[in-house]
């Protein structure tokens, strides 16, 4: 058992708040500093543990033995999913560790359809695995000070380990969410719901239906899986009572992980909530935090990271500084070390001035942690169809009309050479000429007059993988359908 499990609960809180002090007190510049040197120390690690990396550094002509601060980075291997598990063993990718050393895997989304990415966690470390959960949700939700329920509603078998907050693991469970909340919830001081932006509109049903009371309950929202839009989260606070811009305690936050890579590694804040929601009015703020002037439909997501557990680049960016995300892990324990390990996700760093001067702009505090732009999936925005997270914003700016969608759609080339979009609705009952009528004009109004929109029953919506909540959904339509 690690140093840190035998701590009592007292010793724990007060590390916590240490750590979060001399965080702020660090600074971006030194911590970013600081984050490049550890990740280059990872992946010397990398290259004396894993013969999958050797070869790949081999192949890419620089010299394992040589890694040090000269290093070249431009000719350092980037690793994706299809260089690394679709290629190697897990024998060759991972360091030598015997098999009852290994207490936890997790496997990576299964999207792509091909393979799946691991995440091994080695004994040791998986009973530590609490202490930077709670770290993050001493710093946003302050659970230190006030007794907390965490209700996780994520599926693939992403579980939490807390010793700051009670945990209950539901998976994609809605009547169990609720039956916890409503009856286990009112004796804590705040909960905290971990869910998706598709799972949550079944829970929400769910939990009017059975009268759970959420601002008894002091209910925040922390939505992972896929990028949540603003619309949408306009629509969620709607439905449970939050007013976004102006409670001092609850939000609707989302926070962004990787299956190979981990939990948590990028997450929003407050100050980072206001910043997104202000560059909708404010064009200069946009432009500073994007790095263009042009009109954007779907803000990025604006998240915050911790540089001394992830070193992060951005891969050929773009005149305006987006790219493709690439992320190396700093924990020397990793059993499958996969340094500067691109994610498929178009990003952008934002700089510490640029982040002081939004926070000013958006008339909010600036972040201490440093800051990245996550525009969504690459993949999500092939070239003739409107991205994803527009249509995502456009379904939830009316809520009405959101009432009656289940929040899954597909994108698609029609015959003629037209986009087509299939909309799943909420119940059979919802689809009517009226609403198809509805929508048509949403669309046109909107700026998406050039969309073919179909809507059609739960059961009709007939591509796969089907809705189950238990994997993430493809809007965009394969070339095979």
């Amino acid at each position: 058992m690690g140093l840190l499990s035998l701590l009592p609960s007292g010793a724990v809180r007060a590390l916590r708040k240490f750590m979060l002090s001399q965080g702020r007190r660090m600074g971006s510049h030194r911590m970013l500093a600081t984050s490049k040197s550890r990740a280059l120390r990872a992946i010397s690690d990398a290259a004396k543990l894993s013969p999958a990396y050797r070869n790949l550094l081999q192949e890419h002509g620089v010299d394992a033995a040589q890694l040090g601060p000269q290093t070249d980075w431009n000719r350092l291997p980037v690793l994706t999913k299809a260089n690394t598990f679709e290629r190697f063993t897990l024998a060759q990718l991972s360091r030598p560790l015997p098999a009852n050393a290994l207490a936890d895997v997790l496997t990576s989304s299964g999207r792509s359809g091909r393979s799946y990415g691991f995440r091994l966690t080695a004994r040791k470390e998986h009973e530590e695995a609490w202490f930077s959960i709670d770290l993050g949700l001493q710093d946003v939700f302050g659970v230190d000070e006030k007794p907390t329920l965490l209700v996780n509603c994520l599926p693939m078998g992403v579980v939490f380990r807390s010793r700051a907050v009670a945990v209950a693991n539901v998976s994609v469970r809605e009547d169990m969410a609720c039956s916890i909340l409503r009856d286990v919830g009112p004796g804590f001081q705040q909960t905290l719901l971990c869910t998706d932006p598709l799972f949550i509109r079944r829970l929400l049903d769910e939990a009017h239906r059975v009268g759970v009371d959420w601002r008894a309950l002091n209910t925040s929202v922390i939505v992972g899986e896929e990028v949540l839009v603003e619309a949408q989260r306009d629509y969620i606070a709607a439905r449970m009572g939050i007013d976004i811009d102006r409670d001092p305690h609850r939000i609707v936050g989302s926070s962004f992980g990787v299956g190979e890579l981990g939990l948590n590694l990028l997450f929003e804040t407050r100050e980072t909530i206001r910043m997104r929601r202000a560059m909708r009015t404010q064009p200069a703020l946009a432009q500073l935090l994007c790095g263009s002037a042009a009109a954007l439909y779907a803000m990025p997501s604006v998240f915050c990271y911790n540089p001394l557990r992830t070193h992060i680049e951005i891969l050929h960016p773009d005149a305006s500084g987006f790219g493709e995300l690439c992320i190396t892990m700093l924990d020397s324990h990793a059993v499958i070390a996969l340094p500067r390990y691109a994610t498929g996700d178009l990003g952008r760093l934002i700089s510490s001035e640029e982040a002081v001067q939004g926070a000013a702009l958006a008339g909010t505090a600036a972040p201490w942690l440093p800051l990245v732009a996550i525009q969504g999936r690459i993949k999500d925005r092939p070239a003739g169809l409107p991205s994803v997270e527009s249509i995502k914003e456009l379904l939830y700016l009316d809520h009405a009309i959101a009432d009656q969608l289940s929040g899954a759609f597909r994108l698609a080339k029609n015959g003629t050479g037209g986009i087509q979009l299939t909309l799943q609705a909420s119940h059979a009952a919802a689809v009517t000429p009226v609403l198809h009528a509805q929508l048509v004009d949403h669309c046109t109004r909107h700026g998406f007059a050039e969309l073919e929109v179909e809507l059609v029953e739960p059961e009709d919506f007939r591509w796969r993988p089907l809705l189950d909540f238990e994997r993430k959904f493809a809007y965009v339509a394969a070339a095979a359908d």
